[in-house]
């Protein structure tokens, strides 16, 4: 007999189990596929457990870079920058002496109040009371009587208008005898000016502003310079007047002088070197220039956004650290003593009285909020400043005039006649009221220091990929493996919700056209 067969090729179901396994089982990730190739059990678990370890130690080490990189370190870049020509700085000159004694004279309420401070009997009176055990006077009690008793002073100076303080200082056309900047002469036109509670009359060279200290026009050109070297730098002489100088006031004689950037408010009474008279004092300087990365680094910096700044306001400089605390500082003692202190910028506008220690309770209120200023106490939030340019410098001095030019100056100042004619003919007065100052890059060169981003975006991404490659093999074209995955078990889920969790089967194309059937012929046995 014959018996008949079909013979059928059976479908393959694409199953969620199948789909999954034929993208892991030839994935180009190292490690995984072995897992379902090892034919024995046992190697199997060790492929798992091997794989599972370089899996945890690869997530461990990116999570840890990632924490890093969200911690935004950073480190400085210095570079030597070398060109052709520099900006030169702004040069801040401030007599020591504040107030001319010939118009403290004239002013009789300036008068009574330097006798009413007790300036003239400080001294004398400290040094007979403050002897100690040992015979050693004690300076730090000094230091504050005499603190006091200026700021008594300095409170009722500060109750003058600006034009009467001016009138009182050390005039620029007394001082400035001769003035000279890379070759070429310059004058009073080339220095703008601002008042100092603590120096008077303070004027500015290359500030780059269009008014003087009266607000009269002036030179606001910007001065670069071609060469280093002290003959290309600015050379000025100055006459300090010490006959003019308030013994009960100041203590030394010279000029405060202050290297700075023209966008910023110098501030002598914290900075700057203190030139002696009778001397040339030369200085060489080097630029550096600074720049700081805004939060969220380590340095938190800003360019003033959003900080209020009374320098700025009141002459137009920039945001600095500095500047910052003085504002909060006069903000913090117009709202808790009703008054605005002599030493900070005072806003345009502002309805405080200014400061007088003779008021009942301003003088207590003035020394609480002073010493909070001065041991950085006050709940200020002052951010260092994103741009900053300082100078290193160099100073060295010589005695001046020399005894050999000392007869040729002479008959120069009687030429000049005034004041500087009285002085002429004796060597010690010269010496005691002229001072000469040199100021100029020692090389073209200036340092740059950057702060930069310690990881960037692109080092995180390949740190993370060297990391991932290094421990479980993932690459760009693994992720791109998974992700088919991804698409395969979406198209999956989607066509069994259309189909009423049919699962989509693989059907023969030959089956479907009516392909022959086979039928096997009955054989019998011979």
């Amino acid at each position: 007999m014959s018996r008949t067969m079909m013979l059928k090729r059976p479908s393959e179901v694409a199953t969620m189990r199948r789909l999954c396994r034929d993208i892991i089982q030839y994935t180009s990730a190292h490690g995984i596929p072995n897992i379902f190739r090892a034919r024995h059990w046992f190697r199997r678990a060790l492929w798992a457990v091997f794989v599972g370890c370089a899996l945890c130690c690869a997530l461990w080490q990116c999570t840890e870079m990632v924490l890093s990189f969200y911690s935004y370190p950073s480190h400085e870049k210095i570079t030597l920058v070398s060109g052709t020509e520099l900006r030169f700085p702004a040069i801040t000159i401030c007599n020591l002496n504040s107030v001319r004694y010939s118009s403290l004279k004239k002013s009789f309420s300036m008068s009574s109040s330097l006798q009413d401070s007790g300036l003239e009997q400080s001294h004398r009176r400290n040094r007979s009371s403050s002897l100690n055990g040992t015979g050693f006077w004690d300076s730090s009690q000094e230091t504050t009587n005499y603190a006091r008793s200026f700021n008594k002073f300095a409170s009722e100076f500060n109750e003058l208008s600006d034009e009467e303080k001016i009138e009182m200082g050390h005039q620029l056309e007394d001082m400035l005898i001769y003035c000279n900047y890379h070759g070429q002469a310059c004058n009073t036109s080339f220095f703008s000016g601002f008042i100092n509670y603590k120096f008077g009359n303070c004027y500015t060279f290359n500030s780059q502003k269009s008014t003087d200290i009266r607000g009269n026009p002036i030179s606001s050109e910007v001065l670069n310079t071609t060469k280093a070297g002290f003959m290309h730098g600015l050379h000025m002489e100055l006459f300090i007047q010490q006959t003019e100088y308030v013994k009960d006031i100041t203590h030394s004689a010279g000029i405060r002088l202050l290297i700075h950037d023209h966008s910023a408010t110098p501030f002598p009474e914290d900075e700057g070197v203190n030139i002696p008279p009778g001397t040339e004092t030369d200085i060489g300087m080097m630029k550096v220039e600074i720049q700081r990365l805004k939060s969220p680094f380590g340095s938190h910096c800003t360019d003033g956004e959003g900080f209020r700044n009374y320098y700025h306001d009141l002459y137009g400089s920039r945001y600095t650290r500095e500047s910052c605390k003085r504002t909060c500082a006069q903000q913090t003692i117009m709202e808790n003593c009703g008054c605005s202190h002599w030493e900070f910028a005072v806003p345009p506008g502002s309805h405080y009285p200014k400061c007088n220690l003779s008021a009942a309770g301003i003088s207590e209120c003035l020394e609480l909020y002073e010493y909070k200023f001065a041991h950085d106490m006050l709940p200020c939030n002052c951010p260092l400043q994103c741009k900053e340019e300082i100078y290193q410098l160099t100073v060295s001095g010589s005695q001046w005039p020399a005894t050999a030019f000392l007869e040729k100056f002479s008959s120069d100042l009687r030429e000049m006649g005034g004041q500087l004619g009285t002085i002429a003919d004796n060597p010690q007065l010269i010496r005691d009221n002229l001072v000469k100052v040199v100021v100029y890059y020692q090389q073209l060169n200036y340092e740059r220091i950057v702060e930069e981003p310690s990881i960037t975006e692109i080092d995180l991404i390949s740190n993370m990929g060297g990391l991932v490659g290094l421990w479980v093999g993932f690459s760009v074209c693994t992720l791109a493996e998974f992700f088919e995955l991804f698409v395969d078990v979406l198209i999956f889920a989607v066509r069994r919700c259309l189909r009423g969790s049919v699962p989509d089967t693989y059907r023969n194309p030959y089956c479907e056209k009516g392909s022959p059937i086979y039928i096997g012929h009955k054989t019998t046995s011979m």
